[in-house]
């Protein structure tokens, strides 16, 4: 009976996927998702990319159509570009389709048009496919692009990050200056000194 419980999970095995699920190495950690790096940086895959890995080494991934790629000591791939498609972390904070995160809590939220614009991310900025890169400078903040409220129904993103919640659904601005601007609600939000 122990034979061929044995045998079952042989043949289970067998029929699974055939990678390795990726290797921890003193510079970080590589595996289907992507490359985590020990200062926190990562490179995302994207789906295509992470369902046509044959294996993974600590040197290099084998891929099923194209070139291997080579990683060097530091987990960075040797050779390749370093946009993704997908997102992009490093240690000030995080970039994806819905915005910017940074590690010190201030969000940038981009609009549906934006998120859907875009092609590419990298570490110095955000690639479009209609319209002029997005330039970030080494604390992910935009660079010569007008930034503009984010503005949902219970809250919003203001421009330089900060979240606020409505007291009253759908509140709008009615009072903006050089200093601040007041809610519908009643909300005082003060702007920070330029």
């Amino acid at each position: 009976m122990k034979f061929l419980v044995v045998a079952a999970a042989v043949v289970a095995c067998a029929g699974a996927r055939s990678i390795n699920s990726g290797w921890v190495l003193p510079a970080g950690n590589i595996g289907t998702s992507g490359i985590l790096r020990k200062d926190g940086s990562t490179n995302l895959f994207g789906h295509d990319f992470a369902h046509s890995i044959i294996s993974i080494g600590p040197a290099g991934i084998i891929l099923k159509d194209g070139p291997p790629i080579q990683l060097d000591a530091d987990l960075n791939m040797v050779g390749r570009s370093k946009r993704s498609t997908v997102g992009f972390v490093n240690n000030v904070g995080s970039i994806g389709r819905s915005g910017i995160v940074r590690k010190d809590g201030t969000i940038e939220q981009f609009d549906s048009a934006l998120a859907h614009d875009i092609a590419y991310f990298g570490p110095t900025g955000i690639i479009l496919k209609n319209g002029p890169p997005i330039h970030l400078n080494e604390n992910l903040n935009t660079m010569g692009r007008t930034k503009r409220h984010t503005v949902g129904p219970s809250g919003m993103i203001t421009s330089w990050g900060q979240a606020i919640q409505f007291k009253e659904p759908f509140a709008t601005i009615i009072l903006d200056g050089p200093s601040g601007f007041q809610l519908s609600d009643g909300t005082l939000v003060q702007k920070p000194a330029q």
